[in-house]
């Protein structure tokens, strides 16, 4: 496959919370959330929990000496998705440049977010000194970012009704309150004719947002917040911002999407409550699976 014909998904990091390493979640991992999307000539991570410390290594390992161009796009600004930014290799690498967006929060842009993370005495690298290009957009809902066809397109941040017609990649935003205490973003990736929507960190209750369902609506992959069990969500995790598996495959129906990838697993979970946890989502969504670490997701497939 050539790379102006690729599409695909892969994950870094499946946990929510903090990372849990161990025997007992070895297969599907124990990082926090991370994935890579390679999208013809672009690359892009979603979110920097503790899975994009090894992303780090293996993308400058793909192609020693030559200038890696990369989009990081960030929900929110939890510790668990943004645990492993300090570590992020290309960080480090004066042939890196790399676009960072994410939404204001507590009226901090996402680079004044982000920059404390690498700032003594948090820190003992400054991120100011780093040798990487780095490159910061803040981003509202409703907005989108587009690219042109060509690795060296640099992204473009646009009112999403003034979608680029030239672009060959578009990311779209979509704000949610229903995480506290600031919310988060989500995103829709379209490529080739192809869609990927990343809902992490949600909690629908009772029903879900229709404008999530219409942002949703379609998509050929919704890789969607799934953290608790219903018992455990009834007994004692009300309100902190996080669902169950039956809202998430109640989504997955009602925005009548391809394929339903549940994430974000809570810690405490083993391997064997997981598998249990993806045999549940079957039941109500047959085109469900639970995320593991070094999953690969062709998008471009004839099936997901």
């Amino acid at each position: 496959m050539s790379e102006a014909e690729r599409f695909f998904v892969r994950f870094w990091g499946v946990r929510g919370s903090y990372p849990t390493p161990g025997a007992h979640t070895v297969r599907h991992g124990g990082n926090t959330a991370c994935i890579e999307v390679q999208a013809g000539a672009h690359t892009l991570i979603l979110d920097a929990g503790s899975g994009i410390i090894r992303l780090g290594e293996d993308l400058l390992s793909r192609a020693p000496d030559q200038p890696l161009d990369l989009s990081l796009l960030i929900t929110h600004a939890h510790s668990d998705h943004l645990i492993g930014f300090p570590f992020f290799s290309p960080l480090f690498e004066r042939r890196a440049a790399i676009d960072i967006f994410g939404p204001t929060l507590q009226g901090r842009t996402i680079e004044r977010i982000l920059t404390p993370l690498m700032s003594p005495p948090y820190f003992p690298v400054d991120m100011h000194t780093l040798p990487s290009q780095r490159r910061f957009h803040t981003i509202t809902s409703e907005q989108c970012i587009a690219w042109r066809p060509g690795a060296d397109s640099q992204p473009c941040v646009m009112d999403d009704t003034r979608a680029d017609d030239e672009a060959d990649l578009l990311v779209f935003a979509k704000f949610t309150q229903s995480h506290p205490l600031n919310g988060a973003l989500h995103y829709r990736v379209e490529y080739a004719g192809h869609s990927i929507v990343y809902a992490t960190d949600v909690e629908w209750d009772t029903e879900c947002d229709p404008e999530f369902l219409t942002f949703a609506r379609g998509a050929d992959l919704l890789i969607h917040d799934a953290q608790y069990t219903a018992e455990d969500y009834a007994a004692s995790k009300h309100g902190f911002g996080h669902s169950t598996v039956t809202m998430a495959t109640d989504v997955a129906r009602d925005a009548q999407v391809g394929a339903l990838i549940l994430f974000h697993h809570e810690p405490n979970y083993d391997d064997t409550q997981l598998d249990a946890l993806e045999k549940t989502a079957q039941a109500s969504f047959p085109r469900s699976r639970s995320a593991c670490e070094g999953m690969t997701i062709d998008m471009l497939a004839t099936s997901l």
